[in-house]
């Protein structure tokens, strides 16, 4: 058995909101990084060219968070929030913040 099995422990409405707040975050950060590397192969774009870029991006980010977010906010209404919030956490590598 896992640490995962045995978590049943309360979570907090605020422990989840940090895991949702650090998630948006996080891709965030891969979404600027990736556009700022490979800023200098696309060339000189316009300004419709680079809207349409940050749009496109910002729109694929939404769509991966979807069920990651959804798992999340589901689970907080239930019993398995523990475990979902630790499944979270794990699989893309979000520092455990706990509010006390």
């Amino acid at each position: 058995m896992t640490s995962l099995d045995h978590e049943c422990s309360p979570v907090s409405a605020s422990e989840i909101s940090e895991a949702l707040v650090s998630l948006r975050e996080c891709f965030e950060n891969v979404r600027r990084s990736e556009i700022q590397r490979v800023r200098g192969r696309l060339g000189d774009l316009s300004t419709d060219q680079a809207n349409a870029v940050d749009s496109l991006s910002h729109a694929i980010i939404e769509k991966m968070l979807q069920a990651p977010m959804a798992m999340l906010k589901n689970a907080s209404a239930g019993n398995e929030a523990a475990f979902s919030l630790e499944t979270v956490r794990r699989i893309f590598d979000l520092r455990k913040q706990r509010i006390r």
